[in-house]
């Protein structure tokens, strides 16, 4: 039986108090693995980021001085090699920390430990990685196409007043919609359109609950997430702006620090928001289901033997 009681019942405090419980209970070893696992791919990620921001930030501020490898025409096939590896990198480092949440609380599930090792873990990821990125690249040609069109209405509408709460609405609705679709396309093994009809029917199972304490714990953690990674155009449009020169606008060691840090922070904290969907779903079965309480009958019966 889980050392931590993933199906039950919740509403609207239950889901952020039970995010937080979880990671008191679960953090330190949460985090360390997390480390484990994706810290050099972060760093690689953070890397690559930097090459290119810092590239398209200093040629933004400077088009004048477009003196750079990555913007000289001289050097497209150069340009390209990055930008295949760039990608590369980004979507395996996407499903890394898209998996790792979701095979951990598959973990919790399925034992009574407070602690997994890496190898338990890294198993689960392989396992899920191949239906992730079909996931994905799915859901590029119809879950963002469909949330493109939402968002435009949503803004078209927003000059008479009606889109401003669909999208306050709308978009935490789509993106707890997406992601209870990937909880059921890789937890129940499903196909790709039923996960998105089940996913529908977990969003709106307890949608209040739901969409309201999703849109705290996504506010929340992209601010401080956001917090942090700001900070160095902070700093750069200050310095102009107090008269500084923009012809010297670039970024510094302290402001490439402050932003890799910032990437890291936030990453890590997004772990938070994929806890909470994840409570999300298990409730939905516990709703469904009763899974806990025929767990508690049959205990009670095994206890009396």
């Amino acid at each position: 039986m889980s050392a931590f009681q993933l199906y039950k019942k919740r509403d609207f405090s239950a889901y952020i108090n039970d995010t937080l419980q979880f990671f008191k209970q679960f953090g330190k070893d949460f985090f360390r693995n997390y480390v484990v696992i994706n810290g050099a791919a972060l760093l690689v990620l953070c890397a690559a980021y930097f090459i290119f921001m810092k590239e398209n930030f200093t040629n933004m501020l400077n088009p004048t001085l477009a003196e750079s490898w990555f913007m000289n025409n001289e050097n497209i096939a150069l340009f390209i090699g990055f930008m295949i590896i760039f990608t590369i990198v980004v979507t395996a480092f996407s499903i890394l920390t898209t998996a790792f949440p979701i095979v951990y609380f598959n973990l919790v599930n399925n034992s009574d430990k407070d602690k997994f090792t890496p190898s338990e873990i890294f198993a689960g990821i392989k396992s899920y990685a191949g239906r992730i990125f079909i996931f994905g690249l799915i859901s590029m040609f119809i879950l963002m196409p469909l949330a493109g069109i939402f968002m435009a209405l949503g803004i078209a509408l927003s000059f008479v007043l009606v889109g401003i709460p669909a999208l306050i609405l709308g978009l935490p609705t789509f993106m707890i919609w997406s992601m209870q679709s990937l909880f059921v396309y890789l937890e129940e093994d499903a196909g790709y359109f039923e996960s998105l009809g089940k996913g529908w029917k977990i969003t709106f199972s307890n949608y209040w609950h739901i969409v309201g304490s999703t849109i705290i714990v996504f506010m929340v953690v992209n601010t401080i997430g956001s917090s942090i990674s700001m900070i160095p155009s902070i700093m750069t449009f200050t310095s102009i702006l107090s008269g500084g020169n923009p012809e010297a606008a670039t970024m510094t060691p302290t402001m490439l620090v402050i932003y890799i840090v910032g990437m890291i922070v936030a990453y890590i904290f997004n772990n938070f928001f994929f806890a909470h969907q994840a409570l999300i779903y298990y409730s939905s079965i516990e709703t469904a289901e009763n899974y806990q309480a025929l767990s508690d009958i049959d205990n009670i019966g095994k206890n009396e033997e």
